[in-house]
């Protein structure tokens, strides 16, 4: 049995890959480096000059930020598939991510700063990147990735489902599946696909009376649709009558079983 699923660690990779293509993201971590390079924390104030101590922040944010997130969000996953809560897979995996932090760190300071620049001694910075890094992988766990509560859900609307009214009229047919993409839903029928701006729970709501199953934070497919369905691991894969492949997050797999679409462990 291998020690790191590579299951969970694919699955988990393809959750991140919304919030990675998105600018939301990127945008925020240029802000906070250009935040950080006008107050010049730890010395860097004294040490280096407006223009590179901007370039020195940004780049920090830019590349402690995206590994940390991917590092800690993956790394919370497998942790939480060895029985850990969620919430403390979280810490663990933030504390596990604060090491390749700080070697990115050090090693941006040893091309923009000579030794003794930093205001602060190479001990207390290293715990001080890990505790960072750990607050900020519950939080981003928190903010980006919890599963959001389902919406109630809406009366049949003229006997189809309220979300077709949403889409151009030359794909508008039986529904298939959704996908969440940022703050956006791709809704797939058996015409084609488009992308609305509209929140997944709402989407999922909207697609009643059409039977259909949530199966991952942001995947939901119609029953009728679905062709087939294999375990994958502690979670899931399904396949829809067009051939495309879902994945079943480990807490989905449970309602699969109970409709008879995957035998039971």
């Amino acid at each position: 049995m291998a020690l790191i699923p590579a299951p969970i660690i694919s699955t988990s990779l393809d959750e991140l890959a919304p919030i990675l293509r998105g600018k939301g993201l990127w945008v925020g971590l240029i802000a906070l480096g250009i935040v950080l390079g006008l107050a010049g924390p730890f010395g860097t104030a004294d040490s280096l000059p407006l223009t590179i101590r901007m370039v020195y922040w940004v780049i920090i944010a830019l590349t402690t930020g995206s590994v940390g997130l991917v590092v800690g969000f993956v790394g919370c996953d497998v942790i939480h598939s060895y029985g850990l809560p969620k919430w403390l897979a979280s810490i663990f995996s933030g504390a596990i991510g604060g090491l390749p932090v700080t070697l990115i760190v050090f090693t941006i300071n040893a091309v923009f700063l000579r030794p003794g620049d930093l205001s602060i001694e190479d001990g207390p910075l290293v715990l001080s990147i890990i505790a960072i890094s750990t607050v900020i992988s519950l939080a981003s766990y928190v903010a980006f990735f919890a599963d959001q509560p389902t919406a109630p859900a809406l009366p049949p609307y003229a006997g189809r489902p309220r979300l077709l009214d949403r889409l151009p009229d030359d794909i508008r047919a039986p529904l298939v599946a959704l996908e969440a993409t940022d703050h956006y839903t791709r809704i797939t029928t058996d015409r084609g696909s488009a992308v609305i701006l509209l929140r997944f729970s709402d989407a999922i709501a909207e697609a009643a009376p059409t039977p259909g199953l949530r199966l991952h934070r942001s995947h939901w497919v119609a029953i009728d649709r679905i062709a087939a369905v294999r375990r994958d691991g502690p979670r899931a894969v399904v396949t829809t009558v067009a051939g495309h492949d879902l994945p079943v997050s480990r807490g989905h797999v449970p309602a699969l079983e109970e409709a008879g679409l995957l035998p039971p462990r």
